[in-house]
């Protein structure tokens, strides 16, 4: 599963593996180095890992026990050059207010 938080800016992976020993998030945001990020396992078998990632279009696996690609289950499907899928989402931040200055002007009249 993967959310997005607008106010964070962050995005969360979340799978629930309990039977696995390792297991790291790898995709286009971390030039797919299966050891940049990965995932901590809690108590009940559930791997997360969060990350700051800027706007765009991104493509993951997950990469269990060094060895078994798995995609998440709940994340958009895309072919990759392997001849199998990718996970893929978007990450999309809301766009700042702009407010404007209004400012009086000043009269010319004596």
């Amino acid at each position: 599963m993967i959310k997005v938080s607008t106010r964070t800016k962050k995005t969360s992976f979340q799978v629930e593996w309990p039977e696995a020993n390792t297991v790291a998030v790898v995709g286009n945001f971390n030039e797919w180095d299966a050891d940049a990020t990965p995932m901590k396992k809690n108590r009940s078998g559930v791997w997360k890992a969060d990350l700051v990632l800027d706007e765009g279009n991104y493509e993951f696996r997950y990469l269990v026990n060094g060895q078994e690609w798995r995609n998440d289950e709940e994340a958009a499907a895309t072919p990759n050059v392997f001849g199998s899928y990718n996970s893929a989402f978007s990450v999309e931040l809301p766009k700042k207010k702009t407010t404007r200055k209004t400012t009086a002007k000043k009269s010319s009249k004596k």
